[in-house]
């Protein structure tokens, strides 16, 4: 086992609320993109131009989530036919993956299908519940197997992959010889109840949608509750939230990877706002791309 570690998860007081006042995460570029993208929501009610924006970011929101996670690599050129054509296996030939072309697809097709689970669910106005995520993490890894694990000495091992269920032992990784600690098996039920209490006295303070997704994306990757697909699940709450609040699902591209993990361990020493600056950011980008497919205003 290392002899060094880092606690990314704060034994002596769990997860906390806001280190400063939400309000002043809060982004106004975020606040403008979401009045906008309603108007152009509106005008684009039921067109072609609208459906073919909604699949193409989701596809791309299912490739990218997947792929800053290692669970496979896919070309650029081939990734992009995928976003515009869809996952058809004529795309995804050998050579342009790592991985077998059929686990791949099927793979990618259940985050899609995921994320169209976020969409119902806030459309049916439910609350979040932990039922919820874990019925969401066993969608994202229907098709994923097994994981990797460690034994106490560092060794990696390969288990079967509990789907929708806490983890049974630490999930501490190792990096650079440096083991990085969430919350330990014992308290990770607790801990996401806090979780979610949390989370509901954000929604019902009206806190900004990229604000509330920075915070729920990150205090739940401090828990690490699965023993694998924390950071897809992640990213799949922060896009529920920014759903919810009329905006678009967090894609972080392969390119953004070390801008992200490095805003993650920002928030880890308490500082926030640049996980909520590059939420902000990716909306601005997604909002630009739905501008280029429909241009409603032109």
């Amino acid at each position: 086992m290392s002899e060094f570690w880092q606690d990314v998860w704060d034994p002596e007081t769990g997860i906390r609320d806001f280190e400063v006042d939400p309000i002043e995460l809060a982004v106004a570029e975020s606040a403008r993109i979401r009045a906008e993208w309603a108007l152009d929501q509106e005008m684009l009610a039921g067109s072609e131009a609208l459906q073919t924006f909604g699949e193409q970011l989701a596809r791309e929101w299912a490739i990218e989530t997947g792929i800053i996670e290692n669970l496979y690599y896919i070309e650029r050129g081939v990734t992009m036919t995928l976003i515009e054509q869809g996952f058809q296996a004529a795309h995804l030939v050998h050579g342009s993956t790592d991985r077998d072309p059929a686990y791949v697809l099927a793979l990618l097709e259940d985050q899609k299908s995921a994320l169209e689970g976020l969409f119902a669910f806030v459309k049916q106005d439910r609350d979040l519940s932990v039922s919820y995520i874990k019925e969401l993490h066993a969608a994202m890894t229907r098709s994923q197997p097994t994981t990797e694990a460690f034994s106490p000495s560092g060794d990696r091992l390969e288990v079967p992959l509990l789907r929708g269920e806490w983890k049974q032992l630490p999930n501490y990784p190792q990096r650079d010889g440096v083991q990085y600690r969430y919350c330990p098996p014992e308290q990770t039920a607790s801990e996401m109840d806090r979780l979610i209490e949390i989370h509901a006295e954000h929604r019902a303070k009206g806190i900004a949608p990229e604000v509330q997704a920075a915070w729920l994306h990150h205090r739940f990757t401090q828990i690490h509750p699965f023993q694998d697909g924390n950071g897809r699940v992640a990213r799949a709450l922060a896009s529920l939230v920014l759903i919810r609040g009329g905006m678009f699902p967090m894609v972080v591209p392969r390119d953004e990877k070390p801008v992200y993990l490095k805003a993650l361990e920002l928030a880890d020493r308490g500082d926030l706002a640049p996980l909520v600056l590059l939420i902000s950011r990716r909306q601005e980008v997604a909002y630009q791309w739905s501008q280029r497919v429909g241009n409603p205003r032109s």
